[in-house]
């Protein structure tokens, strides 16, 4: 591999990541790809030995490895937008820095479908989750999309499917380039790889692949891994809010904005969270909802243990 000209740079944005970081960076380096590629780490002031670990793999490939840093810390946005900044291949390869590849002919899967389907945008692969505290494996529940265990096989994936079911993570995603304006994310208060790929996925038709890529890692130290339910509830409503108000698309508003709301109105009921928020929460819904039928039925539900248990 060879950062000369690349056809695709894979961007990886990077802090704290200690223990993570040497395995994502050895999925990159495994790849094998008929085209040129570069490699952008763009490492966020860490205060651990993560700039120590990427520096060295800068040396040690230097016509493959940009290194990005800096002497204090920007934030997971902007050190995105940086990094993205920097990117010169026509198609883009995201991993974060605690996650990684498993597949070393993932990237050559995903490039030779997007050169041969030019109304797509952006593809998908499957993932397994992997939580380091508890050692837990989990799949990703997209295998009901296909109908027998055949890596061969694809799906469309609409944008209500992936607002309905986030049927997708970011490292298993190859996009083009041209498909995003970066300055979208500057639209967003709460940016998050959601308004990537759904803004991906207006400029073009999204595939998910079925074979098993890579892996998403959950700790403690996470962006998003780990948050209280509470806060998980909050920052939810936010991003769909926003994402709905700067976007009013119904597809929004039904299959992410409503469902935040009403995922949060049952948590916020019957973990006894914040009153006053729970009121907001419920005028939200039935304001945007203009349901109070639909509404007054789910609260029948919220009163069910079974209902509880199920969720």
């Amino acid at each position: 591999m060879t950062a000369d000209k690349p056809l695709l740079s894979v961007v990886c944005i990077t802090y704290n990541h200690e223990p993570f970081i040497a395995k994502m960076i050895e999925g990159v380096l495994m790849q094998q790809t008929n085209f040129p590629i570069e490699f952008i780490i763009a490492e966020d002031c860490s205060t651990d030995k993560t700039r120590e670990i990427v520096s060295d793999y800068a040396l040690r490939y230097p016509n493959l490895i940009k290194l990005i840093i800096s002497d204090y810390n920007v934030g997971a946005v902007a050190n995105e937008r940086r990094a993205m900044l920097q990117a010169n291949g026509e198609y883009i390869a995201f991993c974060e820095g605690d996650d990684y590849w498993t597949d070393p002919y993932k990237l050559q899967k995903q490039v030779d479908f997007l050169e041969t389907h030019l109304d797509y945008s952006v593809c998908f692969h499957r993932c397994k989750h992997h939580d380091v505290e508890t050692n837990q494996w989990e799949d990703d529940e997209c295998g009901y999309l296909f109908s027998k265990n055949d890596e061969k096989q694809g799906v469309d994936i609409s944008t209500e499917m992936f607002l309905n079911n986030w049927v997708t993570q970011p490292l298993t995603m190859v996009y083009r380039k041209t498909a995003f304006d970066l300055n979208i994310a500057l639209r967003y208060k709460y940016y998050r790889d959601m308004h990537l790929i759904y803004h991906l996925l207006q400029a073009g038709k999204g595939y998910l692949f079925a074979f098993i890529g890579g892996v998403r890692l959950i700790h403690n130290g996470g962006m998003h891994s780990k948050t209280s339910l509470q806060q998980q509830c909050e920052i939810s409503i936010e991003v769909s809010k926003e994402m709905y108000l700067n976007n009013k698309n119904d597809s929004i508003l039904k299959n992410y904005y409503l469902r935040s709301l009403d995922w949060s109105i049952y948590t916020f009921i019957n973990y006894r969270f914040n009153a006053r928020k729970s009121m907001i929460y419920i005028y939200e819904y039935l304001y945007h909802s203009g349901s109070f039928k639909k509404f007054a039925k789910n609260l029948i539900l919220y009163a069910n243990p079974k209902f509880k248990q199920s969720k």
